[in-house]
C-alpha cells in the first residue's frame, strides 16, 4: 500500500483550502495572486501547496455562491487585478467553519488521547485502563 497518497499522509488537507480562503479575506481584501501566496506561506500547505488554478476556481465558486465580492481594479502600469472580499453571507460562512474545525479538533484530540495511552501501557493493562474499555467502545483498542 502506498502511504504518499494515503488520506493518512494529510493529503486530504486540500479540503481545508476554502475555510483557510475565507480566514485570509477575513484579515482584508485581496488580489487573487495575493491569495495564492499567502496560502501557500500556511504552515497546513507548505508540503502539498494548492493547485494555484483550482485557488481561483474556488474563488469563482465562492463569488457565485455570494461568500466574497471581486471587482476589477485598473491600474496605470500593468493588467487589470481582481479583487476579493469577504462578504456578510462568506463571514457567516467563515463562523461556522470555525465551529466545524474546532468540534473536529475536541474528535482529534481524544483519539491522539487513546492512541498516546496505548503507547504508554504495557499490553496486559490495555484491557484494564483504556478508557475505551471502560467507556465501552467496540473495538475502539
Amino acid at each position: 500500500m502506498d502511504l504518499d497518497q494515503c488520506a493518512c499522509s494529510g493529503k486530504t488537507l486540500a479540503r481545508l483550502l476554502a475555510p483557510a480562503m475565507l480566514a485570509l479575506l477575513a484579515r482584508g481584501k485581496a488580489h487573487g495572486y495575493e491569495i495564492v501566496q499567502r496560502l501557500h506561506d500556511l504552515e497546513m500547505f507548505v508540503e502539498v501547496p494548492p493547485d494555484t488554478s483550482g485557488v481561483y476556481k474556488a474563488l469563482k465558486l465562492m463569488e457565485e455562491k455570494g461568500l466574497v465580492s471581486a471587482h476589477w481594479e485598473f491600474g496605470n502600469a500593468g493588467p487589470a487585478k481582481r479583487s476579493y472580499a469577504l462578504t456578510r453571507d462568506g463571514l457567516a460562512c467563515l463562523q461556522r467553519w470555525t465551529e466545524t474545525l474546532e468540534n473536529y479538533r475536541a474528535q482529534i484530540d481524544g483519539l491522539l488521547a487513546i492512541l498516546d495511552l496505548k503507547r504508554k501501557l504495557p499490553a496486559g493493562n490495555r484491557a484494564q485502563k483504556c478508557c475505551c474499555r471502560r467507556q465501552k467502545i467496540k473495538n475502539a483498542c
